[in-house]
């Protein structure tokens, strides 16, 4: 960085040679090594160069998300590489502060060395020059002339002050004079105002970082909380005061709830950071698109402090933030508040009606004993909107290109083992090929996608019949019964051949229960010799269509839609009766057996908050107007310096004989303008003199 700008604080870019009498010794001591290096250029670029990639970093890449929410976009390897790396958070990231520690300390040492320079320079005219520095000046050019060098000094002096120099005049002690010329000097404030600016920015951006937060972790007085835990059970390791100095974090606030702390995600966790004021989010609303896109959302709210003689009240929204002192809170976010659930778990394995009441909210954890185990369901979300696409059907119907498929709830069942099956269940049925389906998906990691069961609604769009017909399947007794008294024994028949007829036949459901019919082709191919198996396999699916069949009939007879196990039904039941042994057969893969409607729910939306302390952009806002000053100055002002050297000459008898005129121009940048310039005052002097001849 100061290679440069030395080279461009000399008056001249070629060798000077001092005046008789001037002192050539005490020359300064050469600087040391270090404070070169440190100075240097190359040191300054290399540094800048290393800021710059890690803004690219910090603009593309979403910084301070969840290291979940990273592994599953690079996935485990790559998420611990570039998390230690630090390009998660590459803001607070050590070697990030580093660069800026050296590239503040680097350009302070420059600033320190060349500011004596700058200023000197600043108001140098170099008008004692001698003649042979003058004549190896970029531009340079000799006229003679038999006028006396009073009078050229005059006209030289109205010249360049015509053109716009400042001038100053130099009596030498051999009677030669040198008229210098300075225009822009303003230009040197350039270099001044551009490293000055660095130095600013860097300051504002050390006030900004998490330096001191680094200090107190080295010093273990400060450790990241990775536990989702209530805020009395957070240890005090991780809680930060008001006296931090800046700090960027989100926390999500209930209609009607208010907060006094917020979230600093850090390192593997996050931190508490106390704040000296209470955020009450009074209201929140929001719009959708017909897309289901939010349109716009905006929360009202309440600034109270001890200092405030009445409390701030206001609504923000995107790019509308409330500012108070120091802080700022942004709209960032919304997201559910702790809806209240009213829902309905219906155990999928039960031969009976039993299913289970229970009163929850988002963010709930609720246990739940089973006979097949003890779990816990952990309630993450709700939605209201899950918009999707509308049919063609609905498009002519309605004209909406979008259909809202309504409230949905996503929640975790997890077992004693800690292994997590992720649900999302519709409230509302869903058309799916001109039929209504109830939709659940599930999956078991998140970077998978969630599987979906369909469950097929009667023609009164609800799920009883489905979960009879379940139970049905689940009860062998009543299979046994129902079946003894459809196909009583016959008298060539004996009871125990006849008992062997009902039992395959409960063995079957449950072979089809479990596994479908391929459970049953299993069955087959494992106990059945392979010369014997197409003919059991077809008897064995014929019985078992016979009695999933007569099982539905006597569900269809219960609700009225059918008299008697003969009866020909609807194509709709029909379908209804494929729909649902497609779906009976993909319950083995659906998880727990466990099936939550939602009965009800009273939603409770939250706004989300980011909370910034930023003491250091004022300072940052500071050094980018200096930058884009010294700038300004460093492209739109040259310094331009113009030298006019006048000397008697003599003859060989040692009488005057004239004068010799030496012009010489240098410009710190070397435009064509500068040579055009310099040939006009040297076309002007040349016509001077001459006319002063004639």
């Amino acid at each position: 960085m100061t290679e440069l700008n030395q080279a461009e604080t000399a008056p001249s870019q070629t060798p000077l040679e001092p005046e008789k009498g001037q002192s050539q010794g005490n020359r300064p001591k050469k600087p040391s090594v270090f404070l070169n290096f440190i100075a240097s250029m190359n040191l300054a670029v290399t540094l800048l160069i290393m800021l710059s990639i890690a803004s690219v970093i910090g603009t593309v890449l979403k910084q301070n998300q969840t290291m979940q929410d990273y592994i599953i976009k690079f996935g485990p390897f790559w998420s611990q590489v570039f998390n230690d790396l630090g390009l998660f958070h590459v803001y607070g990231a050590a070697w990030f502060v580093l660069v800026l520690v050296f590239l503040l300390f680097s350009t302070s040492v420059c600033v320190t060395r060349n500011t004596p320079g700058f200023l000197k320079d600043f108001k140098q005219f170099s008008e004692k020059l001698s003649k042979n520095a003058i004549k190896h000046q970029p531009n340079s050019a000799i006229v003679e002339s038999h006028l006396a060098i009073e009078e050229q000094q005059g006209y030289a002096k109205a010249l360049l002050e015509n053109k716009g120099y400042k001038t100053k005049v130099h009596q030498r002690n051999d009677g030669s004079v040198t008229v210098a010329g300075l225009k822009g000097r303003w230009n040197r404030l350039g270099y001044f105002f551009t490293h000055i600016a660095i130095i600013v920015i860097c300051v504002g951006a050390l006030l900004d970082s998490n330096l001191l937060l680094k200090f107190r972790e080295l010093s273990g007085d400060l450790k990241a909380e990775t536990r989702t835990v209530s805020l009395d059970k957070i240890p005090q390791q991780s809680w930060l005061g008001p006296e931090n100095l800046s700090f960027r974090g989100s926390v999500n606030v209930p209609e009607g709830e208010k907060t006094d702390v917020l979230f600093l995600p850090y390192e593997d966790g996050y931190l508490v950071q106390k704040l000296p004021f209470t955020v009450v989010n009074e209201d929140f609303r929001i719009k959708y698109y017909d897309t289901g896109m939010p349109k716009s959302f905006e929360s009202d709210l309440i600034l109270t402090a001890p200092d405030l003689d009445k409390p701030i009240r206001k609504t923000i929204k995107v790019n509308h933030p409330l500012y108070y002192k120091n802080y700022a809170i942004y709209q960032s976010s919304f997201g559910d508040g702790g809806t209240k659930l009213k829902l309905k778990i219906h155990p999928l394995l039960s031969p009976i009606e039993n299913s289970i009441k229970l009163n929850t909210q988002v963010n709930g954890i609720e246990p739940l004993k089973t006979p097949v185990g003890t779990f816990k369901a952990e309630f993450n979300d709700f939605k209201m909107h899950n918009i999707v696409p509308a049919t063609e059907e609905e498009r002519k119907l309605t004209g909406h290109k979008m259909h809202n498929n309504g409230p949905t709830i996503i929640f975790k069942v997890r077992n004693e083992q800690g292994k997590a099956w992720e649900y999302e269940n519709y409230m509302l049925p869903s058309k799916q090929e001109n039929r209504w389906f109830f939709m659940t998906g599930v999956r078991t990691s998140n970077a998978e996608p969630f599987r979906y069961l369909f469950i097929p609604a009667d023609a009164q769009r609800k799920k009883e019949r489905f979960f009879k017909f379940l139970i049905s399947l689940n009860n062998p007794l009543k299979i046994k019964s129902l079946f003894t008294k459809l196909y009583p024994k016959e008298a060539n028949i004996s009871q125990k051949t006849y008992d062997i007829q009902i039992k395959l036949l409960q063995q079957l459901i449950m072979l089809f229960r479990n596994k479908g019919f391929k459970g049953i082709t299993g069955f087959v191919e494992k106990n059945v010799p392979e010369a014997d198996r197409k003919k059991v396999s077809d008897y064995y699916f014929a019985q078992t269509s016979l009695a999933l069949q007569t099982l539905y009939m006597d569900i269809l007879i219960q609700e009225g839609v059918a008299k008697t196990q003969d009866d020909d039904i609807s194509e709709f039941d029909k379908t209804w009766f494929e729909d649902a042994l497609n779906t009976i057969t993909s319950l083995s893969a659906y998880g727990p057996p466990m099936y939550f409607e939602i009965d009800s729910f009273t939603e409770v939306q939250a706004t989300g908050l980011q909370i910034t302390k930023s003491p250091g952009k004022d300072v940052v806002y500071f050094g980018s107007a200096m930058l884009i000053i010294g700038v300004f100055f460093l492209f739109y002002l040259r310094q331009r310096r113009a030298w006019i050297h006048v000397e008697q000459k003599t003859d060989e008898n040692g009488d005057n004989d004239g004068t010799e005129i030496t012009v010489a121009a240098k410009d710190n940048r070397n435009l064509p303008e500068t040579t055009t310039e310099f040939e006009s005052i040297v076309t002007k002097i040349q016509d001077y003199n001459n006319k002063s001849q004639t």
